[in-house]
């Protein structure tokens, strides 16, 4: 059996593998790592011994010549990509997508130091730290170097030997790959979730198709259209490095076998010889640094994200893409999505879809990239070398073969979405399906807000819930995550389970009232509520009708704004020198005070609820002033908008309003609270209800041997 063979037989094994013990067989991701890292022994060395001969045994013309034509064909695959890229986006069905849900945690993402990645300031610092661009750099200068040194001869022996060696080690590492990919396919289907991927279905399916035929006919097809060589042995030649990209998800471990692989085909169709190996030797590890095929089908998720929100792109956006939106990707594709999605003005949301995406796309991507190279190094060492057979007839066919190709491809993608794809639920629907952790116990809800009857209830809180057999606790219900009504009428949040508890330990019936800030001391004296649970800040002037335990909670302040504007509210310099400000608060005239300190040419709003905010319009507000925690939650329900901390790092307390002067309450309060910190309560609904576990799958993975066989639990 051929290598490539034996590498999908591995993938197959190890598919099979993951869905029959599930995430049993999680850990076998460790031997997929260690054999990734196998193949990258031999790269980083390979580049620098490849470069430096292949550029130091050229001559100046050549050099200038490969450059010229190298990058003429490179501009020539990424016009054909952009093309491919748009007319796959015209497969997105004409369905309503707007009702969709973002991240539950503000956008953070890396800024990489493109100084250190493209200048080798030190190379040894460079190999050490894997940045291949500024290795490449120093090794193209050194080959360049080299070319006006007349006895170089014993110089180029010796990295032509490096280079020899690495290509020697690599092949015997590549045995091994069938192996390596099984542990890697085992691995990722007995953990990956179909939940994970069904939202993004559109995407996956039009960027896998794309994918399959550019790598089955518009690319291979090209390189035979414009070389003369037959598609059958274009194939043939790169099919191994190409499997083993895609298996591996690295087209870095497979640079190596493509060079070798470009060179035994330019040699068995008579285009071989010294000056098309030095080129080869250049362009491989050259053409690593450029955005690669890989890359560039990123665009094509931003165009979905822009569907997917429903947001409306003109020709100016396209124009964007294809320049500015191309040059981000020379850096890292983790940086360049979320810029391009904020500059189109798309919630940054949809990034979170992209990282889950990589899941699957990764490996086509890799493969695509694996392509790029094998396109850009033949078809630019035939240039070079002037052994380039344009057929207009040839050519002709395969832009019509190609043409008809893409329509067939769009008008099918089409019609299986048209009757496949369902339109995504109602955004209410989506949010009826947000449940509390755990229901201990049942509990009573009202919905309406009693009239409180102006008597003052004797004796201590305390006593009073113990005598009665009923804890009665006052909510918001508009107060995302610590207490909602759902659209099924159920409520849930945070203090809705610390509410649970306190009924638990106390042994008593649970019954939950809803309050308004204004009537909030009046129900607490009354006794129409024990105790109010709603992550209530415990403000100074909010002391004069309640009293507060300790904090549960210590919130972040923040900014809630539109996504694409959140950098508008990073700095409170920039935020003093905008003319026309509006903030909106909520019911809270502590922050009022502060805010008029520091933003004093600010319009300042009071807001009943936080749910004005998104969806009133007559508020008129630029910006609202929430809690992170609190935000976060509605950010996750109202994707258009982002969380920004805010800069001055200011903490909002969280704590339990009981009736005032009733010290005995405060204290009990107090203490129970220290104990469901001791006993990891708090920690838990904190990580569940403020920082996303509520959006997670709480199911484990499907396995044959667990779901079907029963053999374990």
């Amino acid at each position: 059996m051929s290598l490539s063979g034996r590498i999908l037989l591995g993938l197959l094994a190890g598919i099979a593998t993951g869905l029959f013990f599930g995430d049993i067989v999680a850990d076998l991701k460790v031997a997929g790592d260690i054999f990734v890292r196998l193949l990258q022994i031999t790269v980083l060395p390979y580049i620098v011994a490849s470069l430096i001969s292949g550029i130091g045994r050229m001559s100046l013309e050549h050099a200038r010549q490969l450059a010229v034509r190298g990058s003429a064909v490179l501009l020539l695959i990424w016009l054909i990509g952009w093309l491919l890229i748009v007319t796959a986006s015209l497969a997105f069905p004409g369905i309503d997508t707007a009702s969709f849900f973002g991240s539950a945690a503000p956008l953070e993402t890396p800024s990489p130091d493109l100084y250190d990645l493209y200048l080798p300031s030190n190379i040894f610092y460079s190999l050490t730290h894997n940045f291949v661009p500024a290795v490449v750099l120093f090794s193209i200068l050194v080959g360049i170097a080299l070319i006006s040194i007349e006895e170089k001869e014993g110089v180029l022996k010796l990295f032509d030997g490096i280079a020899e060696a690495m290509a020697r080690i690599n092949k015997l590492m590549v045995q091994l790959t069938p192996y390596g990919i099984f542990a890697i396919a085992a691995a990722a289907s007995g953990t990956m979730t179909i939940d994970e991927l069904g939202r993004v279905q559109v995407y996956l399916v039009t960027y896998i198709s794309l994918a399959v035929l550019i790598t089955f006919w518009i690319f291979p097809g090209l390189i035979s259209a414009l070389s003369g060589i037959p598609f059958r042995d274009v194939f043939r030649a790169f099919r191994d490095p190409l499997v083993t990209a895609f298996a591996t998800g690295n087209q870095f471990v497979v640079l190596p076998q493509i060079a070798a692989s470009c060179k035994e085909i330019l040699n068995q169709h008579g285009a071989g010889g010294e000056q098309a190996e030095s080129a080869v030797d250049v362009l491989v590890p050259v053409s690593f640094n450029f955005p690669s095929l890989g890359k560039l089908l990123v665009l094509l998720f931003v165009l979905f994200a822009g569907w997917f929100t429903d947001t409306e792109l003109v020709w100016s956006d396209y124009g964007f893409l294809a320049s500015a939106g191309l040059l981000s990707l020379f850096g890292s594709i983790n940086v360049a999505v979320p810029y391009m999605l904020d500059a189109l003005h798309i919630p940054s949301d949809m990034f979170d879809l992209f990282l889950v995406t990589g899941i699957v796309v990764g490996r086509f991507g890799a493969m695509l990239a694996a392509l790029h190279i094998v396109a850009l190094s033949v078809i630019g060492t035939l240039a070079m070398v002037g052994r380039l057979h344009l057929s207009v007839a040839r050519f002709a066919r395969y832009l019509l073969l190609s043409s008809l190709s893409m329509a067939m491809m769009v008008i099918l993608l089409k019609a299986y979405f048209q009757f496949f794809v369902p339109a995504p639920p109602a955004r209410e629907e989506v949010l009826a399906s947000i449940e509390l952790s755990s229901r201990w116990i049942p509990f009573e809800v009202s919905t309406r807000v009693p009239e409180a009857n102006g008597a003052r209830l004797s004796g201590t809180r305390i006593d009073h819930i113990l005598a009665s057999g009923v804890l009665q606790v006052g909510y918001r219900p508009k107060n995302l995550p610590c207490s909602y009504i759902t659209p099924r009428d159920e409520l849930v949040g945070f203090d809705v389970e610390m509410a649970q508890a306190l009924a638990v330990d106390l042994e008593v019936q649970l019954e939950f009232l809803p309050f308004e800030y204004d009537e909030l001391g009046a129900m607490l004296s009354s006794g129409e509520i024990d105790v109010a649970m709603s992550c209530i800040a415990s403000l100074p002037d909010r002391f004069a009708y309640a009293t507060f335990s300790d904090p549960y909670l210590e919130l972040r302040l923040g900014f809630v704004a539109l996504d694409h504007e959140r950098g508008r509210f990073q700095d409170i310099e920039q935020l003093r020198a905008l003319p026309e400000l509006t903030v909106a608060l909520v019911s809270n005239h502590y922050y009022a005070e502060r805010l008029r300190y520091l933003l004093p040419e600010a319009n300042i709003v009071m807001l009943e609820a936080a749910e004005d905010f998104f969806t009133g319009t007559d508020h008129g507000a630029d910006v609202l002033v929430l809690t992170v925690e609190e935000g976060a939650a509605y950010a996750y329900r109202y994707p258009r908008y982002a969380v920004i901390p805010s800069a001055t790092g200011e903490g909002v307390p969280a704590s339990y309003a009981v009736p005032r002067g009733d010290l005995e309450m405060m204290q009990f309060m107090n203490n129970w609270i220290e104990l469901k910190r001791l006993d990891g309560t708090v920690d838990r609904l904190y990580q569940y209800w403020m920082r996303g576990g509520v959006t997670q799958p709480r199911q484990r993975r499907w396995s044959v041997i667990r779901d079907v066989l029963g053999w374990v639990e």
